[in-house]
């Protein structure tokens, strides 16, 4: 049996490498050397290969027969599908929501749109300090939103879909956009919106406006996928 210090080194190991792959310190297609990664994390050898077979089947890596594990290459195309696929499937679960409302689901909303509205207040100022607490939140709330569709397994899909595209999102946060200010506080007054519709049982509206709202956040993300592959040396 495994011990608990051992899922603890791995946990924590695999959220470090996770939080780098998002961020662009470890590039879009870099090898993964196990024994250089042992040394520079401290970690044992059984321990890295576990964090990266946790992250290859989270989609942040590849792993190849006999030649070891890569950063997942960077594909518009592929996350355009997982947003969409992830947009159908929330407009989904809030209209299942909805459809059965209660006090304990409208107050799960409203507290997780107050955590996420305090920290996009930040974002504004500074938003590579703040992507990674902010993306952490902006899930929070898009589950809250569709928490009450009864429906694991639709949760469990949407949860999986959201972490997969997390370092597209994370990208964008740390590079320099010219309208990013607008884009943030557009982002937030739509987080708003979904809210006060989920509060007053609008599905309509409601499902309308998260569609657009997960689908056109590709468009954000688009400029940091292209710019690192142009930079990664070939």
């Amino acid at each position: 049996m495994k011990s608990e210090l051992t899922s603890t080194v791995v946990g924590e190991l695999a959220a470090r490498l996770r939080r780098d792959i998002a961020l662009g310190v470890l590039e879009p297609g870099a090898r993964l050397n196990i024994e250089v990664l042992k040394r520079e994390r401290k970690v044992s050898h059984p321990s890295i290969r576990e964090a990266l077979a946790l992250l290859a089947g989270e989609g942040y890596v590849s792993a190849k027969d006999n030649r070891g594990y890569r950063v997942l290459e960077s594909s518009f195309e592929d996350l355009k599908d997982t947003t969409r696929l992830r947009a159908e499937l929330e407009k989904i679960g809030l209209r299942w929501s909805i459809k059965n409302t209660n006090t304990d689901w409208r107050a799960s909303v409203v507290a997780a749109h107050h955590t996420l509205s305090e920290v996009e207040a930040e974002m504004v100022t500074d938003s590579k300090a703040f992507a990674i607490e902010w993306d952490e939140r902006n899930k929070q709330f898009h589950l809250a939103l569709i928490g009450n569709c009864q429906s694991p397994r639709l949760i469990e899909a949407v949860s999986s879909f959201y972490d997969l595209t997390r370092r597209y999102r994370l990208m964008a946060y740390s590079t320099v956009h010219s309208d990013h200010r607008n884009w943030l506080n557009r982002s937030a007054s739509e987080h708003s919106d979904l809210k006060d519709y989920a509060l007053a049982g609008n599905a309509g509206a409601g499902c309308a406006l998260l569609g657009e709202h997960v689908t056109k956040s590709v468009a954000e993300t688009q400029a940091a996928v292209l710019s690192l592959s142009k930079a990664r040396p070939r």
